[in-house]
């Protein structure tokens, strides 16, 4: 089942698994200059994008950030984590019901009635079949989470049952990552095929079961959904949702708090979350989440090349004191190897001491161009950035020439792992998340040689056999062995977990109930309501749009 590395490397993902309990703060403005916004009468809400989402929002080839905020919105899945919880919990979506055989290899699901495709189309077993057999021909990265299904069976209109190939006790958590099968109309899918599966149909529309539909794509620009009436769910409160595109965060934040968005969902830096939280224009949330802060180590480097020089590096950062300076309204210290909540309580802990004494023991037997370290941050994280330039202040304090480098997603995704030898030494991240909380989909992306995002390239054949072993029973304490493992190697170490930070205007109502810990950068748009009660009388956000509104479908 390990088969999505180069896949997953190629995908635009700017950051993101960590849980969390749910701190609901009130928010900003102050030093901001927030004026805040009157609920819309419109129906529109606006939501800011940084960056364009990289990638078409095809649910069997977006494999990034931001964009979860159109996929997950226009397109379902036969189960789901469900959202408003502290907790990672499978629920349903288009199946109702599902049995599991004993030995992991047949998946039994029954489907919901009365669902429709946005082109009408009936949802049945069929269109499961169809779905899976779509993401397998694209074989896109999110393709692995169908590559070990054997067979789709459809014995009637509501019934599918699934037999895989070999055991696969995360499968559950496949279907339920946000990236993972999605159904999508069969209708749509063989009228426009073309000779790439639709993937030039589904860069411009949507074809899913959601409760909203693609209605613009203008790429670098905006992007905007609007409520598909038939959706199963009933009617929402917003008829549509506007997703302008920002290149930079002050300019977002500036839209925010002037009214002219009604919330940032993920992307609000570090250094601004204090102004919001200590002011009451608007609301902000510290929201469970999958993330997780990594500290990638080189051992295709000279410096990081043993395992203890890489525990001894691990442990010479004072993890404490890098999120008590830049990320302490989103983050705490990782307590185990695996994201919070992967594994049942006792099973794996570690706890993360700082201790420089090893590493200046190493570093006193070095001389010359021997102490000098490269750190790696991305180009496009304020947080990290920071991050990087602390750790390198206490690295120079053990004597160490630490030198800070700045990397864009398409280097660390494409260039690193082709060739780690001339990647950085040290590559911090203070959010990023594997597919699920599910231990195997977490220990594969960031452990095994082929794992998406292991990018470094640090692995040992240990812990990759002790996963492979788990991912078959599904034993927490297999997956305990296989952490101690990684940790003996000191490959790509967690130091901290990270929730997604949403600030929003006072009248949206919902936000807790509609985040799911399993979804960054995203929110139920459906679940979402307006408070009015809360609702500020400084403007009407109806009034006030983005410069790019006018943009027109492509």
């Amino acid at each position: 089942m390990r088969r999505q590395s180069a896949a997953r490397r190629a995908a635009a993902l700017a950051a993101p698994l960590a849980l969390a309990l749910t701190a609901t703060l009130t928010a900003c403005g102050g030093e901001q200059g927030t004026t805040g916004s009157a609920a819309p009468t419109d129906g529109v809400l606006r939501v800011g994008l940084l960056n364009d989402i990289g990638q078409p929002p095809d649910p069997d080839v977006y494999y990034s950030g931001n964009g979860l905020a159109l996929t997950t919105n226009m397109y379902e899945g036969l189960v789901r984590y469900e959202p408003g919880l502290d907790t990672a919990t499978i629920g349903p979506a288009l199946a109702t019901d599902w049995q599991v055989s004993e030995d992991n290899t047949t998946y039994t699901f029954t489907l919901r009635e009365g669902v429709t495709f946005h082109d009408g189309t009936p949802f049945t077993a069929e269109a499961v079949e169809a779905s899976f057999d779509r993401r397998t021909a694209v074989g896109a990265g999110p393709a692995y989470m169908v590559a070990g299904v054997d067979s789709v069976e459809t014995p009637d209109e509501t019934t599918v049952v699934i037999r895989l190939a070999e055991p696969n006790s995360a499968f559950l958590d496949y279907l339920a990552s946000p990236y993972g099968p999605r159904m999508i109309s069969p209708t749509a899918l063989a009228e426009n095929a073309g000779d790439d599966h639709a993937q030039t149909y589904l860069s411009t529309h949507s074809a899913g079961t959601g409760p909203y539909q693609l209605s613009a794509a203008r790429v670098g620009e905006r992007y905007e959904m609007t409520a598909y009436d038939g959706y199963w769910g009933g009617e929402p409160t917003f008829t549509t949702i506007e997703l302008p595109v920002y290149t930079d965060t002050s300019a977002m934040q500036l839209a925010l708090n002037n009214g002219d968005l009604s919330t940032i969902i993920g992307a609000v830096p570090s250094a601004s979350q204090a102004d919001y939280i200590e002011d009451d224009a608007l609301q902000a949330y510290s929201l469970p989440s999958f993330q997780v802060g990594v500290l990638y180590m080189n051992p295709n480097r000279p410096f990081m090349a043993t395992p203890e020089a890489r525990r001894a590096m691990f442990s010479a950062v004072d993890w404490g004191s890098v999120i008590d300076q830049v990320v302490a309204h989103k983050a705490e210290l990782a307590t185990g190897s695996y994201s919070r909540g992967a594994l049942p309580d006792g099973v794996e802990e570690r706890a993360i001491t700082h201790d420089p004494a090893p590493l200046a023991d190493y570093v006193a037997g070095l001389s010359g161009a021997e102490k000098t370290v490269v750190i790696g941050h991305s180009a496009s994280s304020a947080d990290d950035a920071q991050i990087a330039n602390i750790i390198a202040a206490q690295l120079q304090g053990l004597g160490l020439d630490a030198t800070i480098t700045s990397y864009q997603t398409s280097q660390v995704f494409g260039e690193f792992a082709a060739n780690p030898a001339e990647a950085p030494d040290l590559y911090v991240s203070s959010g990023t998340w594997p597919d699920s909380s599910n231990p195997y989909m977490y220990g594969h992306v960031f452990w095994d040689q082929d794992g998406g995002l292991n990018h470094l390239q640090c692995f040992s054949d240990e812990t990759t056999e002790l996963l492979a072993e788990a991912l078959v029973s599904g034993d927490p304490a297999t997956y305990g062995a296989a952490a101690e493992a990684n940790e003996a190697a000191a490959c790509t170490p967690a130091w901290a977990y990270v929730n997604d930070f949403v600030v929003a205007q006072p009248w949206l109502g919902g936000v807790e109930e509609a985040h799911s810990i399993a979804e960054p950068y995203t929110l139920d748009f459906h679940a979402l309501t307006v408070d009015s009660g809360d609702a500020s009388d400084s403007g009407d956000a109806s009034d006030s749009g983005d410069a790019s509104d006018s943009a027109e479908d492509e």
